[in-house]
C-alpha cells in the first residue's frame, strides 16, 4: 500500500506539468477551433465546423498539407537509412577515429536549429552566399536564388534537416549495434557470407526495433516542421515551402485569426495521431515491438 502511494506521489508532479502545459492547452485549442475569434475585447463567436469546411476548399491549406507530407516522405527515410549505414561503418572493427567521427556527425544535433538555419541562410544567399559566390567564380553566370526560386528552398530545407538529424539516429543505431550477438558475424564469416549479405540478413534485422522507434519518432517530429522553414525563408515562403505549422503561425500572428489557426492545429494533431496509430498498428500486425 505504501509502495503504491509512493509511486503516485512520484508521478504526481510530472503528471501535473503534463496536464497544465500539454493536456489543457490541447483541449482548449480544440474548443477554440469551433469559434471565430480575433482576440482583444471581441467575444468568440461559435461557428461549429466552418473552419474545417473552409480549409477543405482553400488552396493555401492544400499546398501546406502536400508540402508537409512531402517533407516527411523525403526527409525521414534518407535520415534513417544514412544513419544506419554510417553507424555500420563507424561500428566496424577496421574503422579508425570512431570517437572523432561520431562526435562530428552528432554535433549538428546539439547546435540550436535557429543557429543552423541562419548559417545555411548565409551559405545559400543569392548575392553574398558561399554557394552562389563559388558558382559564379566557377563560371556560372546566374545561379538560382536558392531560398526563393521554385522548389529549391524546400529541397535545401530537406537536405539540412537530413544533415542535422543523422547524428541523433546514428548514436541510437550504435547503441543498438552494440547489443548484436557477435557470434552471428563469426558464423556468417565461416559460411562465407559477403558483406552485403551480413548487412541484409544479420545487421538490419537485429536493429529493426530501433529502426521502428526512429521511424515513428522522426515522422512525428517531421510533421511538426516549422522553425527551419521559418528561418530559411524569412517571410518569403512560397507555395512549395508553406507547411502546416507555418501556415498556422501566419493565421495566428499576421491575421489574428485565432479560431482558424486552432483548427489547423487540430488537423496537425489528427494527422500525427493517425500516422502514429497506423505505424504502431503495422508494427503490431507484423508481430514486432518498438
Amino acid at each position: 500500500m505504501n509502495q503504491t502511494a509512493n509511486t503516485y506521489r512520484l508521478i504526481a508532479f510530472p503528471m501535473l506539468i503534463l496536464m497544465v502545459f500539454t493536456l489543457i492547452p490541447t483541449v482548449l485549442g480544440m474548443g477554440l477551433s469551433l469559434f471565430d475569434w480575433a482576440g482583444g475585447s471581441d467575444m468568440p463567436r461559435y461557428v461549429g465546423l466552418a473552419h474545417f469546411r473552409a480549409m477543405a476548399s482553400e488552396e493555401t491549406m492544400g499546398f501546406a498539407l502536400v508540402n508537409t507530407l512531402g517533407y516527411v516522405a523525403l526527409s525521414v527515410p534518407p535520415t534513417i537509412v544514412l544513419a544506419f549505414l554510417l553507424a555500420v561503418a563507424v561500428d566496424a572493427d577496421w574503422f579508425v577515429g570512431r570517437a572523432v567521427v561520431r562526435a562530428v556527425i552528432f554535433m549538428p544535433t546539439i547546435v540550436s536549429i535557429v543557429a543552423i538555419g541562419f548559417v545555411w541562410r548565409w551559405v545559400l544567399d543569392d548575392q553574398s552566399g558561399l554557394l552562389s559566390s563559388g558558382l559564379r567564380a566557377a563560371g556560372v553566370a546566374d545561379p538560382p536564388n536558392w531560398l526563393i526560386d521554385g522548389r529549391w528552398p524546400m529541397l535545401w530545407i530537406i537536405l539540412v534537416s537530413v544533415w542535422r538529424g543523422v547524428g541523433f539516429c546514428l548514436v541510437l543505431y550504435l547503441a543498438a549495434l552494440a547489443s548484436v550477438n557477435r557470434n552471428l558475424y563469426e558464423a556468417a564469416a565461416i559460411d562465407g557470407a559477403s558483406r552485403s549479405q551480413v548487412l541484409r540478413y544479420i545487421t538490419w534485422p537485429s536493429v529493426r526495433p530501433m529502426t521502428l522507434f526512429l521511424t515513428i519518432t522522426t515522422v512525428i517530429a517531421a510533421l511538426q516542421v516549422f522553425d527551419l522553414v521559418y528561418i530559411m525563408t524569412p517571410g518569403k515562403e512560397n507555395q512549395y515551402t508553406t507547411v502546416l505549422n507555418l501556415y498556422l503561425y501566419r493565421q495566428f500572428s499576421d491575421f489574428a485569426n485565432f479560431g482558424y489557426a486552432a483548427a489547423i492545429g487540430v488537423v496537425i494533431f489528427g494527422i500525427t495521431l493517425l500516422v502514429t496509430a497506423g505505424q504502431l498498428g503495422w508494427v503490431r500486425l507484423r508481430g514486432q515491438t518498438v
